[in-house]
């Protein structure tokens, strides 16, 4: 089976696998264009130029394509909670009531707010779980840097265990820097005592801010969603502001991860962060956690913000919904989870 990852990864790490060798001809024909927009993107916003780079019109420039290319399901109903200690909304699918709870943080490279897409993402998640989510809209850089964002993402968790949501039956979705600011949460909130939630999915997570991973030099090149070496660099400033980029807080991937939750990680190989994820999963085993870690060819950054219409988004929404359902007990079935025996008769390493 093709495979695009180095010698040193498959050294590294055993819990990875490759679930498609060859993408499909949808997912080739969006990985192509995205090619081809995000190059006029970064020229348009100062990457690769010689102008500063324009955070406004970057954001503004993102939430239009990404709002284009979104397919909310038609029965999500989003509502923001005046209660919660930092901005926010609900969003569940269909009027059941859930049995699950998502806190979701959303992408962006810490610069860049929610759009359509993540909003459609999270739908399609909460209803292969069966759950409803708070996304927090944490506070943005460069006009909010580190650690303000991390700071909402851990209030916005505070508040879910204080108003009630039991955290056995609570879990955690982020993608891309969100991931970095969930992981940097949990390990701080664990820190001051806190329950850790029943599960965690991380779509993609940028966890290492050194920029240390082989993959960023190694794929930087394939890459069709992350900007750019130039434009990971830029993001990277804008966030940490002189801050150091191997602090723990800010790159949890060097921090000490006894006593998180059962984490699934997707990643596409010839992702800039490929290696963020890989050397993830293996920490967290290393620190006697149960972390998978699921490499898909040929995917780019976060697929799974493609849409319903990509093969490959399908089945990696559905692997998602599943794997919450397993770690998260489903309390009308009297703490069983959905596919409660898949994980044992061999499904997951």
């Amino acid at each position: 089976m093709e495979a695009v990852l180095d010698e040193r990864i498959e050294s590294e790490i055993t819990s990875w696998r490759l679930p498609r060798a060859q993408a499909s001809l949808q997912a080739r024909f969006w990985i192509g264009l995205m090619h081809a927009v995000n190059a006029v993107l970064r020229r348009s916003v100062g990457i690769g130029s010689r102008g500063p780079f324009d955070v406004a019109a970057a954001r503004r420039r993102a939430r239009f394509l990404e709002n284009a290319i979104a397919m909310v399901p038609p029965r999500s109903v989003f509502e923001a909670d005046e209660a919660a200690p930092v901005p926010g909304e609900w969003v569940a699918v269909g009027k059941a009531q859930p049995s699950r709870t998502l806190l979701y943080v959303h992408g962006g490279s810490f610069i860049l707010d929610r759009s359509d897409v993540h909003n459609a993402l999270i739908a399609r998640i909460c209803e292969k779980a069966g759950a409803r989510a708070f996304i927090v809209d944490y506070r943005l850089a460069p006009e909010h840097p580190f650690p303000a964002g991390l700071e909402d993402v851990k209030a916005a968790y505070r508040w879910l265990i204080e108003t009630g949501v039991d955290p056995k039956r609570l879990g955690i979705v982020a993608d891309s820097a969100g991931g970095g600011l969930a992981l940097s949460a949990l390990v701080a909130l664990r820190a001051e005592g806190l329950p850790m939630p029943g599960a965690m999915a991380l779509l993609g997570p940028w966890v290492d801010l050194t920029l240390s991973a082989n993959s960023i030099l190694a794929n930087f090149r394939n890459e069709a969603m992350v900007s750019t070496l130039e434009g990971i660099n830029i993001c990277t400033r804008l966030y940490l502001q002189g801050h150091a980029p191997g602090d723990p807080a800010a790159s949890p991937l060097f921090a000490d991860l006894a006593g998180l939750p059962p984490t699934l990680i997707h990643v596409g190989a010839p992702e800039m962060l490929r290696d963020d994820s890989t050397r993830l999963a293996q920490r967290l085993r290393e620190a006697g956690g149960k972390a998978w870690c699921d490499v898909y060819p040929r995917m780019p950054h976060v697929w799974h913000r493609l849409g319903p219409l990509l093969p490959e988004t399908r089945r990696s929404i559905e692997e998602i919904g599943d794997f919450l359902c397993e770690m998260i007990p489903d309390e009308a079935r009297g703490g069983q989870g959905r596919k409660e025996g898949r994980r044992q008769a061999g499904g997951r390493p």
